[in-house]
């Protein structure tokens, strides 16, 4: 049962809580969408092994991506490409947005769809982009979505929606996504935390199985995929736990499991990278979460 907004209000401290909506998506290969409110959260620099595609409601949202410090208003969407480094926090007092987090297979397929793209990687040019259209059209499609709209309704909305976006506002890059080409040596160092992601790997490990220093491991893992090793191992820890919230395993065990130190080191882990906690993530798996949570002083976004 709900707590009343006056209550929730005065619980967290006469301040407005932060606010989120999260669920899957199976028949979109597994796309993640988030309905969020943040007035203090922060994520922590991050990646994705997936595309993020959303658009700010309210406010606006600064980040940090490719070195530059961007900032989306109200009614901008923004795109971020997988495995760049990025965070993000409130400009101001707070921002308000819908997010998608389309995989690489199913934004390659559009592009293949659209038969107008050369051989290579397809990704967004720019991380905030000015199409009022484009916006509105993911506003309605995410609502759509959220509250169980009949199948075909969303189909039609998913399909045009992305393949516009597609076609207005990406290119393509011949390499490929960043991960895979990286040097051979670079490349044995990911395999290994690929591998061990639940060990307490040290960076003397890692650069053992690169055969360089310490120093020079971490200035090429650097250059090369354009984030720390550590950065990596946490994203694979995350990833992994992400999977194996799917199933019934307590939230301690699974901590443990993807070499956190302690659920607490977990949840700040997870929330940092998803704006999500454990809990909030493993609730909205079956489908919609049906609002945001938890209650605030605020009106509800639509």
């Amino acid at each position: 049962m709900g707590i009343d907004q006056q209550t929730a209000y005065a619980r967290s401290g006469g301040r407005p809580q932060d606010q989120v909506c999260f669920w899957r998506e199976q028949r979109y290969d597994d796309l993640e969408c988030l309905k969020a409110r943040f007035y203090r959260h922060s994520y922590a620099p991050h990646t994705h092994d997936t595309f993020a595609v959303g658009v700010i409601l309210s406010g606006a949202e600064a980040f940090r991506y490719r070195g530059t410090r961007h900032i989306a208003p109200a009614g901008s969407l923004v795109a971020v490409n997988p495995d760049e480094l990025h965070d993000g926090e409130p400009e101001g007092d707070t921002y308000a947005y819908r997010m998608f987090y389309p995989s690489v297979a199913l934004v390659q397929q559009i592009a293949a769809d659209l038969g107008e793209r050369h051989t290579g990687f397809t990704a967004f040019r720019d991380p905030v982009i000015d199409d009022p259209e484009l916006a509105a059209s993911f506003i309605q499609l995410h609502a759509l979505l959220e509250y169980g709209a009949p199948r075909l309704a969303v189909d039609e909305a998913f399909t045009e929606a992305m393949t516009v976006m597609v076609a207005r506002h990406s290119c393509t890059d011949a390499g490929g996504r960043r991960l895979g080409r990286e040097s051979q040596a670079v490349g044995r160092v990911r395999r290994l935390l690929d591998d061990c992601y639940m060990q307490d790997l040290t960076l003397e490990d890692l650069a053992r199985e690169a055969g360089f220093s310490r120093f020079h491991l971490l200035r090429r893992f650097r250059r090369e995929l354009g984030i720390t090793p550590h950065t990596y191992l946490t994203g694979r820890r995350v990833a992994a736990a992400k999977a194996q919230l799917a199933g019934p395993a307590p939230l301690s065990e699974i901590a443990i499991n993807c070499g956190f130190y302690d659920q607490s080191h977990f949840t700040r882990a997870l929330k940092g990278w998803t704006g999500l906690t454990p809990g909030q993530y493993r609730r909205g798996l079956p489908g919609p979460a049906g609002g945001f949570e938890p209650l605030s002083a605020e009106r509800p976004l639509s």
